[in-house]
């Protein structure tokens, strides 16, 4: 590729502009004062317009008052040399603003956005089903007129992808950075990839020709010997990890590696850490970008030179000039037009700040409690106060605080259960002055919810913790129990004046006893029914006794007794008694 160097300004006559204005030409009457064009990796392009306008004599702003910068209007800025422009700039107006300076000067300000901002604007939820990053990336950006998409395609397919209460920027900046790429929104598209750092420079500038300030820094913090990422396996009960030890593809600008950099970091590896369960190929993907942002990072810096228009983020440039340390070529991070007093100067920036797109900015997520009022954090410590008498009638209990002042009153907290519905579920409250585990939605205090119990040394638990863990149950407060354990294999449910029923699998059996003395023992040996005192069976209808073998009945005295019939059939019937032996009826029937 033939190079190609910034010409030196004085080949050149005037500085020269066109702007449009909702497609047509901007009046040339206006007295520009200054145009800037702001384009950057990862951030929506702005350009700036600053007019003479305001007459105090008259009392009006003359420009201002009329149609031509009502924000919304599209704006299209050329720059150039000798009336021979290109366009640098293509977007909508989103601020107009009017100026009195102390010294009596008066101007109008433009601010212009490019179309990509109206991804900025509210926040959204949503689920994206079976995609890839990039189908999701891609439908988002169709939805929004006059914005076309450029994504580079991602490998992985999502099961379930959640937009949470973000704008669609964020979101896409965020799983693009998930994926090692950048965001580079110019003139309504928006690309999004990896970093082309093999590319052929769109020009050269050099020290002691075209560059007319340079800035530049080598270090070595930012460099990586390794990235781990890790990620729970709850299939497999393990860890999942992924590990990358250099950035594919990447051309480092100066004399000195990234690796030999990092080994003086003398730092093994960088991890990375997830709870959830994020696939291996997902993991891969989060190494790379951070192992990318890093070699970004080793050499960063900015340039200045005479006005060039064909330039924009993501474009390599060739330094030369500058040392061995940083010449070579450098990859384009934001590039920075001005026009002013009859100049005009490019500016670029090269390198990459290593932090996270979420560490940048502190909007991305919504504020706690939604900035309705002072948020408060994590999981907080209650002592019950009340558990009946919800002013609103919806089962919660009254509970104190003590953080947030212990002298109080108490605020009224919902109980989350096991299982709770209409007129169904488990019902387990705490006892006044307990020590409950409150949390709550959204971080707002107002919104208060016991997530749990607690036990200490002063409230002691009924059983005593051991890694065996064989023992469970629940225990109420008047004693009664429902005692599992794992290591006899019973179960016991009881009360504290001896009533129970006894599970028992180790010693097969199951026991029910009582506070009377009254016991049935079901085992192999059979059913054992035993009471000191009666023992009455009754039936409705129909009560029928039944013996595979033998039938026998026992006592000191026994009556048989029936308002009807009895009737005694058998293949041989004999009564004996050792006394005398009675039959009595109205009629006595034998054979």
């Amino acid at each position: 590729m033939e190079e190609l160097i910034i010409p030196n300004p004085s080949q050149h006559d005037t500085i020269s502009y066109e702007i449009s204005l909702g497609g047509s030409k901007m009046d040339s009457s206006y007295e520009i004062l200054s145009i800037s064009i702001d384009k950057e990796v990862n951030r929506i392009p702005t350009a700036k317009i600053l007019l003479k306008d305001g007459d105090a004599s008259l009392g009006k702003f003359e420009i201002s008052n009329k149609q031509d910068f009502v924000p919304g209007k599209e704006i299209v800025i050329k720059l150039g040399f000798d009336s021979d422009n290109k366009q640098a700039f293509n977007g909508i107006i989103t601020k107009h603003q009017v100026k009195v300076k102390e010294n009596g000067n008066t101007q109008l300000l433009i601010e212009c956005k490019d179309a990509a901002v109206r991804m900025t604007l509210g926040r959204k939820s949503k689920y994206f089903l079976d995609q890839k990053d990039s189908e999701v990336m891609d439908s988002i950006i169709s939805s929004y007129a006059g914005l076309t998409g450029d994504v580079e395609a991602t490998s992985l397919k999502h099961k379930e992808l959640i937009q949470h209460h973000l704008s669609d920027w964020d979101f896409i900046a965020l799983r693009a950075e998930a994926n090692g790429q950048l965001l580079f929104a110019n003139d309504g598209k928006l690309k999004i990839e990896s970093p082309k750092t093999g590319t052929d420079p769109v020009l050269q500038v050099t020290y002691g020709s075209s560059v007319m300030e340079f800035e530049a820094e080598l270090d070595l913090r930012s460099q990586l010997t390794k990235v781990e990422a890790n990620s729970w396996d709850y299939k497999n009960q393990g860890l999942f990890t992924a590990e990358v030890d250099e950035a594919s593809g990447f051309t480092q600008l100066g004399n000195v590696s990234s690796s030999d950099l990092a080994a003086a970091n003398k730092l093994e590896k960088y991890v990375l850490h997830h709870s959830g369960h994020l696939l291996e190929q997902e993991l891969k993907a989060w190494a790379d970008g951070a192992m990318l942002r890093s070699r970004l990072a080793k050499v960063r810096g900015r340039a200045r030179f005479t006005g060039f228009a064909d330039i924009k983020p993501g474009d390599m440039v060739k330094v030369a000039g500058v040392g061995d340390r940083f010449n070579g070529n450098a990859f384009v991070t934001a590039v920075r037009q001005e026009v002013g007093d009859g100049t005009w100067y490019t500016n670029i920036q090269f390198g990459l700040d290593p932090a996270k797109y979420s560490s940048l900015y502190n909007d991305i997520d919504d504020f706690p409690a939604a900035g309705l009022l002072g948020s408060i954090q994590g999981l907080q410590i209650g002592k019950v106060l009340q558990l009946e008498n919800d002013p609103d009638g919806e089962d919660r209990i009254l509970v104190k605080i003590p953080i947030i002042e212990n002298a109080s009153n108490g605020t009224w907290v919902r109980v989350a259960c096991l299982d709770a519905g209409s007129d169904r579920g488990t019902f387990f409250r705490p006892e006044i002055d307990d020590e409950i585990i409150v949390g709550f939605i959204n971080n707002d205090p107002r919104h208060a919810i016991m997530l749990g119990m607690l036990n200490s040394s002063a409230k002691p638990a009924p059983l005593k913790g051991a890694d065996a863990n064989d023992e469970k149950g629940v225990f109420t407060r008047s004693k009664m129990r429902v005692h599992f354990n794992d290591a006899t294999k019973t179960i016991i449910i009881d009360t504290p004046a001896g009533n129970s029923v006894t599970l028992d699998e180790d010693g097969k059996k199951i026991e029910i006893k009582d506070q009377n003395s009254n016991k049935i023992t079901m085992d192999s040996n059979g059913i054992i029914m035993e009471s000191p005192k009666n023992i009455e069976i009754k039936a409705g209808a129909e009560l029928k006794i039944s013996a595979g073998t033998k039938l026998e009945i026992i006592g000191k005295t026994m009556t048989l007794k029936s308002d009807t019939n009895v009737n005694i059939n058998a293949a041989l019937t004999k009564i004996n008694s050792d006394g005398v032996t009675e039959i009595k009826g109205s009629l006595v029937k034998i054979n």
